[in-house]
């Protein structure tokens, strides 16, 4: 199905766009996309552009409005795995993908894998944010991650409600925060993502066989993050490291993370950038380098810290400080 066009004006208004915001896009959707939906919207399907388009430090930020119409919404571009997050400031949908349909209004949170192109039908004028978060920023697992993408009900979610309302208020009041304040909330949003995917797919209680009760494997990969994030400073701290003080091997460590659809190390790095970028933007910390923060949270040099910062977060330390820290208050920390 094709994006239907916008009502045609008339009266004192003829000739004139009904709404100059929004661009009907040209581009059609790959043919090896258009199996992703339904069957009797394959043929020409187009992608729509938005009307807004913005970025906010990890989070791309695309706004959607005009009459009743269905929409076809496309990825990012960037070729990055990423969730789409979908909240409506007003109207009401129909969110069609390949496993089935929901509906959705204001304040109903909505998410998808953005890799693949979903519909929207809007039965009434209607204005929709989309917010695409990078996967490589989310403190969940693969499977975690999977499952949050599928997902089509919040009932009972204690995360949802709260995520809702808070990401739309935040959207349609954006312009007036201060860049780095609306920084900072963008980085909470990227919190509220990963323990919304957390929910969606809790540790399987089921015990496998010939293995010990999952909640004994959850005991036991809980005492390890802890031993973890006790130990991030410390260079040494290495999957066999971890395993000789959890008194297992280095092979069934690597099960438990495995499980979990991730891997020791990735964890611990993980565990260290987030750290890092905590200190960089708290206040006060302006007199603190890079070199002395990377240092402190376990990453050899700064060159190495800084490479990885950029690819975890799509912007360098110095950078996430100039717009996290107070104008002016940064330039004694820039070594």
């Amino acid at each position: 199905m094709n994006p239907m066009p916008p009502p045609t004006a008339t009266g004192r208004d003829a000739g004139r766009t009904p709404y100059p915001d929004l661009t009907l896009a040209s581009r059609r959707v790959p043919a090896h996309l258009r199996s992703f939906l339904p069957a009797q919207a394959r043929a020409g399907a187009r992608f729509t552009d938005p009307a807004h388009v913005r970025t906010l430090g990890l989070l791309r930020l695309s706004t959607y409005r005009g009459a009743a119409r269905s929409l076809v919404a496309s990825a990012d571009g960037t070729g990055e795995p990423h969730l789409v997050l979908g909240v409506h400031s007003f109207g009401r949908a129909t969110l069609v993908r390949g496993d089935g349909t929901v509906s959705r209004g204001p304040d109903d949170l909505f998410v998808c894998d953005g890799a693949v192109p979903f519909l929207l039908h809007e039965a009434a004028p209607f204005e929709v944010h989309l917010v695409s978060v990078p996967r490589h920023a989310l403190a969940a697992t693969d499977r975690q991650v999977r499952t949050l993408s599928g997902r089509t009900d919040f009932a009972g979610s204690p995360v949802a409600p709260l995520l809702g309302p808070f990401l739309r208020q935040f959207l349609d009041t954006l312009p007036e925060y201060a860049p780095r304040t609306a920084l900072r909330l963008a980085t909470t949003i990227t919190g509220f993502v990963g323990s919304l995917a957390a929910e969606a797919a809790p540790e399987p209680r089921h015990q496998e066989p010939g293995s010990e009760p999952a909640r004994e494997r959850q005991e036991l990969l809980d005492r390890v993050r802890s031993y973890v994030d006790a130990r991030l400073g410390d260079r040494t701290l290495t999957p066999a490291a971890v395993a000789r003080a959890q008194h297992i091997s280095v092979r069934y460590l690597h099960k438990l993370f495995e499980q979990q659809g991730s891997t020791v190390g990735r964890w611990i790095r993980h565990r260290r950038l987030e750290e890092a970028r905590r200190e960089l933007a708290a206040p006060g910390s302006a007199g603190l380098t890079v070199s002395s923060v990377a240092r402190r949270w376990g990453f050899a040099n700064a060159t190495h810290f800084s490479r990885s910062f950029r690819a975890a977060y799509g912007m360098s330390p110095r950078e996430w400080r100039s717009r996290t820290q107070p104008s002016g208050a940064t330039g004694s920390g820039a070594g």
